[in-house]
């Protein structure tokens, strides 16, 4: 039978423990190419606990909005004890999304767990790899991110559409218009993309219709940048761009997911890369002065 990535990743997890310094002398009696798939995952980490799937702490990395639909096949008889089983941060926004009341029920941590797991299995079929096992990419910082940090990050990643923009427009008025709904550190940054020269061919944002609307100006630049994240995120692990998407909102993360490719794109992943990088350390940056 053959065996995908993944499996290769959770034995090389089980030698690192049982066979840590006996691993060349294991890998002998095993084809040359299975042993070299095993070599090839480049993971130090031993600890065999984090192959068992722990819904309690998946559930509670993920946003609550993810976990909407699920609620829909659980009978509400369930509701009140689920909702009290939830972890804090999920509560409010469950409670209003089904108009329940949020009430301390009396839920003691074993029927807590059970319904914890209950909610999971019906959430997610597929065993997702932990963090600590997935191969480090250029961008693994980013599991590390709030929800409210991805957006800030997406917000001004989108701003490297907008500098294209600019370059095409003449009209003075616009150009102050368009100024005048950006706050001024990302007027700072906008700047800093003006400097840079675009190594990518982007349609245009065609603002020459736009209406003046800082909303709407925000919300196009939002989902350029989400366009942006997803391109530069294509070709890495699947499971980490599960944990990834599911930081961020439903509504967010699925568009992520809908752009994202299995494969990296030539010339197009690695450049993204470096602006999301680019945007990290200018926030970064700009957060200690």
């Amino acid at each position: 039978m053959k065996m995908e990535s993944k499996d290769w990743i959770m034995f090389r997890i089980l030698l690192n423990r049982f066979h840590p310094k006996q691993s060349d002398i294991f890998l002998k009696n095993m084809p040359e190419g299975d042993a070299n798939n095993v070599l090839n995952q480049k993971l130090i980490s031993d600890d065999v606990s984090k192959l068992l799937t722990q819904p309690e702490s998946l559930i509670e990395k993920i946003h609550y909005s993810w976990l909407l639909d699920t609620f829909k096949k659980i009978p509400t008889s369930l509701y009140p004890s689920l909702l009290a089983s939830l972890p804090q941060s999920h509560v409010k926004g469950v409670a209003k999304a089904f108009d329940i009341p949020i009430n301390k029920a009396n839920v003691s941590p074993p029927i807590k767990r059970f319904l914890i797991n209950t909610l999971y299995k019906q959430f997610e079929k597929k065993e997702i790899l932990p963090i600590e096992f997935l191969p480090e990419n250029q961008l693994s910082i980013l599991t590390s991110f709030s929800k409210q940090q991805l957006v800030k990050l997406i917000d001004y990643l989108g701003l490297y559409d907008l500098a294209e923009e600019i370059r095409h427009i003449v009209e003075k008025k616009l150009l102050k218009n368009i100024y005048s709904c950006i706050s001024l550190k990302k007027q700072q940054f906008l700047k800093n993309c003006l400097n840079q020269k675009e190594k990518l061919v982007t349609p245009r944002l065609d603002l020459e219709n736009w209406n003046n609307d800082s909303q709407k100006l925000e919300k196009i630049i939002h989902k350029r940048g989400l366009i942006r994240l997803s391109y530069a995120l294509s070709g890495k692990h699947p499971d980490f761009i599960w944990h990834l998407i599911h930081l961020l909102d439903s509504g967010r993360g699925s568009i992520v997911a809908s752009y994202y490719k299995t494969e990296e794109l030539p010339g197009v992943s690695q450049a993204l890369s470096m602006q999301v990088i680019n945007v990290i350390n200018f926030l970064n940056k700009s957060s200690k002065t």
